[in-house]
């Protein structure tokens, strides 16, 4: 109880992650934010391949028409989750204790069309430069690039990544991080969804 009343109230008090600047003769390059109250995922550009490219992955690895693919959702979690769930309803007591025991972690990258801002998905417009570090900060939670055997279907792939899942250190923890490092000020400590996006709301561009 006591875990759950700080990540509600450290999610809702604003972190100051510096002063965002826009000002980029290249305009702004537009993100979102994807949260299902459960999960949270980075949708990128796709932008031609370039993005994916810079990750230093293929979009050949995809079992999709590619140029039906406009957003990426990038997301960081416990492998036994991510793997075993396809809906919330799909949780059980035995995968939620042995996500929180440490388990090994995964980034899962699914293919999405065409996106717009709505109830659960917070739309951020970057500037070249900030752009350019979030697929840098992204690009280091890769431990392989080679995707594993295993997948939920959607034409989506799962990467070893670096870290562990746990209470504390959840998806949406680390999607809070990667916000904050990029300048973008939601919550001190973000492990729910519901403390993440107290945040998103405050500081999306469609807000």
């Amino acid at each position: 109880m006591i875990l759950l009343i700080a990540a509600l109230l450290l999610g809702a008090m604003p972190f100051s992650a510096g002063g965002r600047s826009l000002a980029d003769e290249g305009g702004t390059i537009r993100i979102y934010v994807l949260s299902n109250g459960f999960h949270s995922d980075i949708a990128v550009p796709r932008l031609d391949g370039t993005t994916m490219a810079r990750l230093s992955l293929s979009e050949d690895d995809y079992p999709v028409n590619i140029e039906d693919v406009h957003y990426w959702a990038v997301g960081w979690g416990s492998k036994t989750a991510f793997t075993s769930l396809l809906a919330v309803s799909d949780l059980t007591f035995s995968i939620a204790a042995k996500a929180l025991a440490f388990d090994d972690a995964v980034i899962h990258i699914t293919p999405l069309g065409a996106l717009s801002a709505g109830p659960s998905v917070f739309a951020f417009d970057l500037s070249n430069a900030e752009y350019d570090q979030l697929l840098l900060i992204l690009s280091e939670w890769f431990v392989s690039r080679a995707p594993q055997d295993v997948t939920q279907g959607f034409g989506d792939r799962f990467y070893q990544a670096k870290g562990n899942f746990t209470p504390w250190m959840t998806c949406n923890s680390w999607t809070g991080q990667r916000l904050r490092q990029i300048g973008i000020n939601v919550g001190m400590w973000t492990p729910l969804s519901q403390s993440l996006e107290f945040g998103l709301q405050r500081a999306a561009s469609n807000s």
